[in-house]
This record gives structure tokens, C-alpha cells and sequence, in this order.
């Protein structure tokens, strides 16, 4: 993925991406839509206050998105098995792509804080 540098090129990459991946995934559109809506307002309700908790929430869309590009590229999963495992696996994203095995204790950062 190239750097992302605005909200609306973030939201154009994953909406493309789930366009070129065909017809059979278009029901994967409204999961799409979900997470970006739900990315939007956690984005608009973001503060001082309210930051340690919505942090890893966003941080947690984030993950799913990551996933939902990665899994499309492989056509022996149907798009209900691609949504369960992204919702089982979104938490260990970010550890994983650390390279960290999920029994590892990490190091505390923002990262591994994803709910």
C-alpha cells in the first residue's frame, strides 16, 4: 500500500480494492462500508479526553481493513469465511506483522493495544 496522506485516499484505496477484486466480493462491500463508517465516527468523536480509548479502537478498523486486502487474494475463502476471520484475528494483526508469535509477551506500545 502506498503512504496514505488524506482520510478520502485511505477510503479510495480500500473501496477500489474491493472493486477490483470482482463481482463474487461485492458482499463484502457492506462490511467495507461498516468499518469506514464506524472509522468515521470514531475519528469525529477523538480528543484529549476520549483519546486512550478511542485510540485502539481505531487502530482495531484499521487492522480489519488490513486484513479484508489481504484475504481477498485468496479465492478458496467465501466472503462469510473472509469476515469471520477477520474478526477473529483482527486483535493480532499488528503482532504478527511485528513478527512477534501471538504467545509472546510484547513490549508495551499503542500498537499491540487493539480493541
Amino acid at each position: 500500500m502506498t503512504e496514505v496522506m488524506t482520510k478520502q485516499a485511505y477510503r479510495n484505496y480500500f473501496k477500489t480494492t474491493i472493486e477490483d477484486a470482482g463481482k463474487e466480493r461485492e458482499p463484502l462491500v457492506a462490511y467495507l462500508n461498516e468499518q469506514l463508517d464506524n472509522l468515521e465516527q470514531l475519528t469525529a468523536e477523538i480528543s484529549q479526553e476520549t483519546f486512550w480509548a478511542i485510540f485502539p479502537q481505531i487502530l482495531g478498523v484499521d487492522a480489519k481493513l488490513a486484513l479484508l486486502v489481504e484475504l481477498l487474494l485468496f479465492d478458496d475463502f467465501a466472503n462469510k469465511e473472509i469476515i469471520q476471520m477477520i474478526e477473529n484475528d483482527y486483535k493480532s494483526y499488528f503482532k504478527e506483522l511485528c513478527g512477534y508469535d501471538l504467545k509472546t509477551k510484547t513490549k508495551p506500545s499503542m500498537i499491540f493495544t487493539i480493541v
